[in-house]
Parts: structure tokens; C-alpha cells; sequence
């Protein structure tokens, strides 16, 4: 795996005809997104965005691959704290007003605007695709091939709509979604379905932990049953799910895809899915560009 990136950085990048495709895989979990972005940004300042064939998002993960396929990651990565860690897109408070506790459209919408998203649908950007859940089937697609930045924002809108503190399943390209990272958090195996052979990994929790399952997720698996009751046991079933395919993520292939995976240091700041201090965000994403550039030095990339 390295020695395909050092082949790439001292070549032709993604243009090299090397037989491989080389996919950027990012993980989102809301807030916790800015890890991810963070690391892509950090991958971006050292070249190896140029040698990816292929970026694929779910959840804010989404909105950070498009961010990487638009070229303003960087700037992307600094939002977080700086833009939609606001009562106007993310807390409680919406709730009191009648609104999701989410503002999933609106920080969209936002983004696209502010990071001038229509880049990523470029002549010479590598393929994009935001992985969401499709309620009907429980299984998790990748939306790619975007007619236009209409339907590239709907479909990050798809896998980012969170059940119930986002709202009901939106309706795209004739389908009902719901958060990607239901089924597929970290969407090697989409990037695999995409002919992926390589990827490098972006996850936002540190290595050997999983999401948590407490009364709120309760709550969630509930109403997941109402609406397919296999939705309700994939959600049951994420932690372990989660902890295993990262497991062998981090050991070197995973869906017959060859992995590089980063993650954050046990010891760093994790932000919440609706993290909003922003002095947390801030530090978190100091000690990812820490250790975003830790492992590439530890992969002989830099």
C-alpha cells in the first residue's frame, strides 16, 4: 500500500497507469467529522489527494469527500468550528423551536455555498460518492455520477439525515434514505463495490473503540423497527459491526481492498456527534493534524 502512494507522489499521480484504483474512504459521525477532514486536509498539504482515484463519504464524511474533490478541504476542516458549531444548525434549542435537533439541509446548503462544492463535479476531480441507507432494502449504496450540484447536495443530504435528531428518511433519486453510517460508517466496501483495490482510511475514533449504545440509541432502534425491522438490528448490531471491519481495516485489507488507516490517538479530544464548543473542536483538530502527520511519517510518506 505504501509503496503504491510513493509510486504515486513521485509520479503522475492518479493519471499513473499502475492498474490499481486508489480510493480516499472517510468516516463522518457528525460533528466528529472534523477529524476526518482534518486528516484529509493534512493528506491534501502533502500531495497524496492528487494520487487518489476515488473519494468516497458517509455521513459528514460526505461533505468531507466533496470537500476533497472540490480542492477546499482545508478551509472545509476549519468550518466546523468556526461556522456550524451554532445553535442556528445543531442543539436542543431547535427542538424547542419545532425543528430537527439537526439542521442536515441548512449545513448542506451552507457548505455548498461557502466551499463552493460544483468544483467537485470538475473535468480532472477524482469520482465521488456519499454512501447512504436505503430504508426500503437496509442496504447501504453508494450515490456517485451526479447530474448536476443539485443532485450532489441532495445525495450528501441522503447519507447524512440522521434518524430522528435529523428528521424523517428524505426522498432522492426516486428512493428513500437515511444516514449512511446506519449500515456502512466507514464505506470500504462501497469504495471496493466502486472498483476500488486501495484505499487510504479516515476514521474518527481512535482504534479499538466503538460507538457507544445507551437509552438515547434505544430510542433510535425503535423507531428504525417501525421503519424496516431490519434497520432496527443493523443499528443494534453497530457496535460490534463497527469494531471488527476497523479492526481488520487497520490490519491491511478489508473487502479485498488493500488499507492504510488513520485514526485519532487514544489520548486525543473525540468531539460529540453535536459537539458545539468550539475551544473542544479546535483542540481536536490540532491533535489531528498531529497525528494525521505522525502516520504518514510512519508510512514513509513525507
Amino acid at each position: 500500500m505504501a509503496e503504491l502512494l510513493r509510486s504515486r507522489l513521485g509520479g503522475n499521480g492518479r493519471n499513473d497507469d499502475d492498474g490499481a484504483t486508489l480510493a480516499l474512504v472517510i468516516e463522518g459521525g457528525g460533528m466528529r467529522g472534523m477529524l476526518s477532514a482534518t486528516m484529509a486536509s493534512v493528506l491534501a498539504d502533502h500531495g497524496l489527494v492528487d494520487a487518489v482515484d476515488l473519494v468516497v463519504g458517509t455521513s459528514a464524511g460526505a461533505a468531507n469527500a466533496t470537500a476533497v474533490a472540490a480542492g477546499t478541504i482545508g478551509a472545509f476542516s476549519e468550518s466546523y468550528a468556526t461556522v456550524f458549531a451554532s445553535p442556528e444548525y445543531i442543539g436542543a434549542g431547535r427542538m424547542l423551536r419545532r425543528k430537527s435537533m439537526v439542521d442536515t439541509r441548512g449545513i448542506t446548503t451552507r457548505s455548498s455555498e461557502l466551499f463552493e462544492w460544483s468544483l467537485a463535479l470538475r473535468d480532472g476531480a477524482p469520482r465521488l460518492a456519499a454512501v447512504a441507507t436505503d430504508v426500503v432494502t437496509a442496504k447501504s449504496v453508494p450515490l456517485t455520477d451526479f447530474t448536476d450540484a443539485t443532485d450532489l447536495a441532495d445525495s450528501v443530504i441522503a447519507s447524512s439525515q440522521l434518524p430522528l435528531a435529523g428528521g424523517l428518511p428524505v426522498t432522492v433519486r426516486g428512493r428513500r434514505w437515511l444516514d449512511g453510517g446506519l449500515i456502512e460508517a466507514v464505506p470500504v466496501a462501497s469504495a471496493a463495490a466502486l472498483g476500488a483495490t486501495h484505499a487510504i482510511v479516515l476514521v474518527t475514533r481512535p482504534f479499538g473503540t466503538a460507538p457507544s449504545y445507551g437509552p438515547a440509541d434505544r430510542v433510535i432502534e425503535r423507531y428504525l423497527r417501525r421503519v424496516n425491522p431490519e434497520l432496527g438490528d443493523l443499528y443494534r448490531s453497530r457496535p460490534e459491526r463497527y469494531r471488527s471491519t476497523v479492526a481488520e481495516m487497520r490490519a491491511g485489507s478489508y473487502a479485498g481492498v488493500h488499507t492504510l488507516t488513520f485514526a485519532p490517538g487514544a489520548d486525543d479530544p473525540i468531539p460529540g456527534r453535536t459537539e458545539t464548543h468550539v475551544d473542544l473542536l479546535r483542540a481536536a483538530r490540532e491533535a489531528a493534524v498531529a497525528t494525521a502527520t505522525r502516520g504518514l511519517a510512519e508510512a514513509d510518506l513525507v
